[in-house]
């Protein structure tokens, strides 16, 4: 799937996973948690790079932290100033992580190989 599909749509499978993950029955706050996962892709894929088209393809740490974030942002989203606030797990920074340093990896592995054709 492209970047900029991931980007603007959430397969019924996805949102179901993530459903499943939060514990949320019904389909009420489908419309909440779709909105709430496309904000999560983003901010992961910005925060990893999107230079690498099919990256985010079949990985399961992308899947992870999109579950994480999403997960977090739908138990803590009341905004009143009386609630208490956390934030989101090490888990997650671990995961982001460790999506930074494969993706540092492909892009050197590209360029070493790019400069290896130009030999």
């Amino acid at each position: 799937m492209s970047i900029s599909t991931l980007l603007t749509t959430v397969d019924p499978k996805d949102l179901d996973d993530v459903k499943n993950f939060c514990k949320v029955d019904g389909d009420l706050e489908d419309e909440i948690i779709t909105g709430m996962m496309l904000s999560a892709r983003k901010d992961i894929i910005g925060q990893v790079g999107s230079q690498i088209d099919d990256f985010y393809d079949n990985n399961w740490n992308f899947k992870y932290a999109v579950w994480l974030k999403v997960y977090h942002s739908y138990n803590n989203r009341d905004t009143s100033s009386i609630a208490m606030t956390f934030e989101i797990q090490d888990t997650y920074n671990s995961t982001i992580n460790a999506m930074k340093d494969d993706y540092r990896l492909l892009i050197y592995q590209k360029e070493k190989a790019n400069e290896q054709g130009d030999e």
